[in-house]
């Protein structure tokens, strides 16, 4: 699974809709990854298809018809896997975790690792 082009506008909004009903949970899983010590750089792996990376923790239509699913996982796993390539690059660019969520988007034939904010309270 290579990073390809970034995602366009419309697509971001696609994302976003459907993030926007799942974020507390998510939100939740990431603090449980973290608190559990799993790692300190939680991923949500959001994708339309079943994939064999992270476990499923949102399926489809779970939450406010959510149309994707989510599986949780994080930087050590998907190291491993060689899905992210470089560790330290990617602990630099890493965000707040209280304030960011950490998507890594399957969608059709391209994946890109965005940071999306978690709605405000």
């Amino acid at each position: 699974m290579e990073e390809n082009n970034d995602l366009d506008i419309q697509e971001m909004g696609v994302i976003s809709s459907d993030f926007i009903k799942v974020a507390d949970k998510l939100k939740i899983a990431t603090l449980k990854i973290i608190e559990k010590k799993f790692s300190d750089y939680p991923v949500i792996i959001m994708s339309k298809n079943n994939i064999n990376l992270g476990s499923l923790f949102i399926d489809f239509k779970e939450f406010f018809d959510n149309e994707w699913k989510y599986f949780a996982s994080y930087l050590e796993i998907l190291s491993e896997k060689n899905i992210i390539n470089n560790e330290k690059i990617f602990k630099e660019k890493y965000k707040n975790k209280d304030e960011y969520c950490c998507l890594l988007v399957v969608m059709e034939n391209k994946s890109k690792i965005i940071f999306i904010p978690y709605p405000e309270d």
